[in-house]
């Protein structure tokens, strides 16, 4: 046999009462069933714990030397059970996602908001990233989950597909191209200074993937790593790019305009990703599936991603 919480609680709760009677009640055990355990306690720890006569029990040196920690071990294991409870009730917790930086404006706030109001105990820490950042913190568990388009294969990680982002050219509304209202094709873009994005965005190597793209495109007249920085150089008149619809600036006033592109027409997969084999705690799971749930109502309604300028 060896020492169990049942023999610490024991040996607190007769420490604190000085009767067994009392404490008997407290435990909701009978008399006889208190004075064997703390028998057993003592026998286990080789020591005697209590000094007791007829008439009364009061701690012997050594219960004296040890109640404190005895107290301080029963306190803590009920802190952590009540902790873990918390956390399994989402009264308490902590959830991290990692996410595209159009997914993190235009699909998360509505979400973290409306999972607030169920869990207002629960925080939540959004990280936006590029598609090889998203997924580099998932895989190394910095976050619980993450949103962004498939960067490269990688074996301890899942992807669930949520939605269909469509390409589109982005140019100022004074460009001849934003002023064309036939639809376009990716030919149409030859000629004109193109501005592009980093290899490591997820973006790029979607746009490589496409046979016969122009010159320009291929070979950007300039190249930046992020949206805010792609946005600025539109805006002077620098170029023009192509983007997902949701990765497109919504700044207003706007002199942005997107139009769809064919021929081939092109989509960007966003997906949940996760790491395989791994729960997610509580909290996580709460989050990610009211994410999806969503997701998939938008996506039923025919909801628009962005703003309505797209």
């Amino acid at each position: 046999m060896s020492v169990t919480l049942k023999h610490l609680r024991a040996f607190v709760e007769v420490a604190h009462q000085g009767n067994f009677t009392r404490a008997a009640e407290a435990l909701a055990l009978s008399q006889p069933a208190l004075t064997i355990t703390i028998n057993q306690f003592e026998d286990l720890l080789g020591v005697k714990l209590f000094d007791r006569t007829t008439r009364r029990v009061r701690l012997s040196g050594e219960g004296e030397d040890f109640l404190p920690t005895a107290v301080r071990l029963v306190e803590d294991f009920d802190a952590a059970i009540s902790d873990i409870r918390a956390v399994a009730e989402r009264r308490r917790g902590r959830v991290g996602i990692a996410a595209l930086p159009s997914v993190a404006i235009h699909l998360l706030p509505q979400i973290v908001a409306k999972f607030t109001e169920t869990y207002p105990r629960i925080s939540v820490h959004l990280h936006d990233a590029n598609a090889s950042g998203i997924q580099r913190r998932v895989a190394r568990n910095e976050v619980d989950f993450g949103i962004g388009s498939r960067w490269e294969e990688v074996s301890d990680l899942t992807f669930e597909t949520l939605l269909r982002d469509p390409f589109g050219l982005v140019c100022r509304d004074d460009h001849p191209l934003g002023q064309s209202r036939t639809a376009l094709g990716w030919r149409d873009l030859e000629g004109y200074p193109f501005l592009g994005l980093a290899r490591d965005t997820g973006i790029r190597p979607l746009l490589n993937g496409i046979e016969a793209l122009p010159d320009t495109v291929q070979s950007p007249q300039h190249e930046v790593s992020n949206i805010a920085t792609l946005e600025g150089m539109l805006r002077a008149g620098l170029g023009i790019t192509a983007l997902p619809a949701l990765a497109v600036p919504q700044a207003q006033p706007s002199k942005l305009v997107f139009r769809p592109l064919k021929d081939p027409v092109l989509q960007r997969d966003i997906c949940a990703i996760t790491r395989r084999g791994r729960s997610l705690s509580p909290a996580a799971q709460s989050l990610f599936e009211l994410t999806l749930q969503e997701i998939r109502r938008r996506r039923m309604r025919g909801l628009p991603w962005a703003s309505s300028n797209l």
